[in-house]
């Protein structure tokens, strides 16, 4: 998809302050300029961040999920392409291209792959995709877990 004549170029940062970036021009250099998603079978493209708020573009392959994770803030995800995924509370609903959902930080949830699956996460406070502080892996109930849990494994019972 090529952008409307007169508009500016992407990629240029015009005025201090201003960065823009079309996610339909970026999309397809996702598997060659991204970078290997820490604990998650995904590649991420970092698109934007001020060290607080951030987002980046990333891509699951067909068949690959999230384990069940939390984040230290709460962030927007939209899918850009592909049908995935997205399991919380140990519930799993289905992601069509379009869709636009947030998920409220420290909320344990997984996100999946029906088909490839390319989506924008937009959250803060923003952590590189590469880094182990992105993510923390736990169970449906937010306990740390030593194995990552995926959606389709079984919900572990309630600790007595």
């Amino acid at each position: 998809m090529k952008p409307p004549s007169g508009r500016i170029e992407t990629g240029v940062t015009p005025v201090e302050g201003l960065k823009i970036i079309n996610l339909w021009e970026t999309r397809p250099t996702l598997p060659d300029a991204g970078v290997d998603v820490h604990g998650a079978p995904a590649r991420g493209l970092p698109l934007h961040t001020n060290g607080h708020l951030g987002a980046d573009m990333l891509h699951v392959a067909a068949g690959k999920q999230f384990p069940v994770h939390t984040h230290p803030g709460d962030h927007l995800l939209y899918c850009l392409s592909g049908e995935g995924t997205m399991s919380i509370a140990g519930k799993t609903y289905r992601i069509f291209p379009g869709d636009l959902y947030m998920v409220d930080g420290e909320v344990p949830h997984a996100v999946g792959a029906i088909t490839d699956h390319v989506i924008v996460a937009i959250g803060s406070p923003h952590k590189p995709v590469d880094s182990p502080e992105r993510m923390t892996f736990v169970d449906w109930t937010g306990r740390l877990v030593d194995t990552p849990l995926l959606a389709t494994d079984p919900v572990p019972p309630p600790e007595a």
